[in-house]
């Protein structure tokens, strides 16, 4: 009934809320919460709608760099 997914989107939202102005931890942990769930979104979503391995392999690999990036440039932006 519960995934993993859900399970982490829900924690993310809880820490949230919780206290994004009290500590620096918590908010890179929210960051990196969002960023793996975007992650895990779009790997589902490819998977699920593209059926040619060649195009999804290239697409995997362009979520992960993606990603890598994105994350490279939020804690760019908090240091």
């Amino acid at each position: 009934m519960f995934d993993i997914t859900w399970v982490l989107t829900r924690l993310g939202s809880i820490l949230f809320f919780g206290g994004i102005l009290l500590d620096i931890e918590i908010v890179v942990l929210i960051i990196s919460l969002a960023l793996l769930h975007m992650n895990l979104g779009l790997r589902a979503i490819l998977t699920d709608y593209i059926h040619i391995e060649k195009i999804k392999i290239v697409l995997l690999f362009l979520i992960r760099i993606s990603s890598i990036e994105i994350s490279r440039y939020l804690l760019e932006l908090l240091l």
